[in-house]
């Protein structure tokens, strides 16, 4: 009941300030372009067992291409739009597209769009001047051992300490306005995947055969002193659990994270811990993605050179009947040359150990080359 009533006074409160004498643009929204470009190339040795054959190079792309713009109304409000469209082939052709109103109030969107609390923790995750190891697709320079991740690993604490309800569901935010350093945030998602994947954006859900209702909180704080940039960001997410699974004895999802990042100079470092404490299950009861995550990193930067080192670890439970979980080990030392504004080269030596709670295993280590550009 007070969630239903949270939403309804943040909706009214938005209408309240939008609709007084319908206030009028002086001009309309206007989109521009903007996006990024990343190429990773990656030689190494991967051993994935007696008896397995895996192939020592891979070549990674990763791209999207923004659509936004925004106008600001005579009575002070900024009314903006943003979509972002997968630059290479994909399932999700576009990604994130929503739209938002910012003011003296805060900032509200409403779309496609993951939660509020994970575009703030951002922040606080280990740094990464070459390939991030805080993200699922890492997995693309080391192919998985038989069984590993089988209760989904993206967003999950598997691979991630940024955990979310799922990726861009169709959701509702809030962002407050800062006060002495301090941000609140707040988010709603009417429903999301079924299962243990996260890639549901239907807006009614099956309360039958779907988590849904859920929601998330989050407190960030953004300030220096005495030359010492701080930032600390945490969130708490939980979602309602399926009937179907709810009469198997499965439980509401919950997530929560923390994290802390300290700079001075061209100098920073930074760390985060995540725990999902309960896990999302497949239909059967039988495969969950409850578990834990925690990251540690540091980065150096001077004039257009930046290095870091970054270690991951991850875990969660895969198969409930089966002892032990899935686990998941990285380390990335890197270094970063910026050839020009916004086009960045790097040079990151990755190794990664991912094991199945079944026992099978993989190791890899790897050199990677990238190129990123943002535009």
């Amino acid at each position: 009941m007070r969630k239903r009533t949270l939403l309804g006074t943040t909706a009214l409160a938005v209408g309240a300030m939008v609709a007084p004498g319908i206030a009028a643009a002086e001009e309309p929204v206007k989109i521009g372009v903007g996006g990024y470009m990343n190429e990773f190339f990656g030689i190494g040795s991967v051993d994935g067992g007696p008896g397995t054959d895996l192939g020592n190079t891979n070549l990674f792309n990763d791209g999207e291409i923004y659509f936004s713009g925004e106008t600001k109304l005579d009575n002070g409000l900024t009314i903006g739009v943003q979509v972002e469209l997968e630059a290479f082939q994909s399932g999700d052709q576009i990604d994130e597209s929503y739209v938002y109103i910012q003011g003296g109030f805060g900032k509200a969107e409403i779309g496609a769009v993951n939660l509020a609390n994970y575009k703030t923790f951002w922040d606080v995750v280990a740094p990464a001047v070459g390939v991030p190891i805080n993200s699922g697709w890492i997995t693309v320079f080391t192919p998985m051992p038989a069984g590993f991740g089988d209760g989904g690993f993206f967003l999950s604490p598997l691979l991630t300490t940024n955990l979310d309800v799922g990726d861009d569901p169709n959701s509702i935010n809030y962002y407050s306005p800062r006060f002495a350093g301090f941000q609140f945030t707040a988010g709603f998602a009417p429903t999301i995947s079924g299962g243990a994947a996260n890639d549901q954006q239907a807006t009614v859900a099956d309360e039958g055969t779907q988590y849904h209702n859920a929601w998330g909180i989050g407190l960030n704080f953004n300030n220096s002193f005495n030359g010492i940039d701080i930032v600390m960001a945490a969130g708490y997410n939980q979602g309602s659990v399926p009937n179907d699974r709810s009469a198997l004895g499965a439980d509401d999802f919950q997530q929560a994270k923390i994290g802390a990042a300290f700079g001075v100079g061209g100098f920073s470092i930074a760390g985060s811990y995540a725990n999902q404490l309960e896990g999302k299950v497949d239909g059967a009861n039988t495969v969950s993605n409850e578990g834990q995550a925690y990251d540690i990193g540091a980065k150096y930067s001077t004039g257009p050179w930046a290095a870091s080192l970054t270690y991951f670890h991850g875990e969660q439970e895969d198969t409930i009947a089966t002892t032990g979980d899935d686990e998941a080990d990285s380390v990335v030392g890197a270094v970063s040359y910026a050839l020009g504004p916004g086009i960045t080269t790097s040079l990151s030596l990755f190794y990664g150990k991912f094991e199945d709670e079944g026992g099978a295993e993989t190791d890899a280590t790897v050199g990677i080359l990238g190129l990123a550009i943002s535009f």
